[in-house]
């Protein structure tokens, strides 16, 4: 397949952009691993919007990859199809790419697999904390022991 108007470049470019967001996001999965481990709410929370604003990234770059592969005359097929559209260096080059793409896209699932296996973990200690306590309306202080509590007061004294 012939370079249709720089369509290889870009195609090329998208692509490497693409890695280089699984980078991030492989990053950022192992912070969230640290956060949950530190039982950091507030750092695991920013790292969730982090992530949204990553994931929109990764839809934008999917859009340009589809408006490339129109441009080169590839509209709908997979990466790996793309790939036996071209001969010679450029193939390989594609090759390579696809080759590291997968491999990423596979760490990237495995250390999702590892965030979700931790919240997993930390959810069903606090399920168990929960039904371990004996009065669920009860106060507990930093320590997690429990507060007195005053009964509620019925009458107020009042002057006549």
């Amino acid at each position: 397949m012939s370079n249709k108007a720089g369509g290889y470049d870009l195609f090329c470019k998208v692509i490497n952009e693409t890695s280089a967001l699984f980078d991030e996001l492989i990053k950022l999965e192992n912070k969230k691993i640290d956060a949950i481990s530190e039982n950091d709410v507030t750092l695991l929370d920013q790292y969730m919007n982090d992530e949204q604003a990553f994931l929109l990234q990764m839809r934008n770059l999917d859009f340009k990859r589809e408006k490339v592969q129109e441009q080169i005359g590839a509209p709908g097929l997979t990466f790996r199809q793309v790939i036996d559209k071209f001969e010679g260096a450029e193939k390989e080059t594609l090759t390579s790419m696809f080759e590291e793409l997968s491999a990423k896209s596979s760490e990237l699932k495995t250390v999702i697999t590892t965030t979700k296996r931790f919240i997993d973990l930390h959810l069903n200690s606090i399920t168990a904390l929960l039904n371990k306590l004996d009065d669920p309306a009860a106060v507990y202080n930093k320590s997690g022991e429990k507060e007195p509590k005053e009964p509620p007061k019925r009458f107020k004294p009042t002057k006549v």
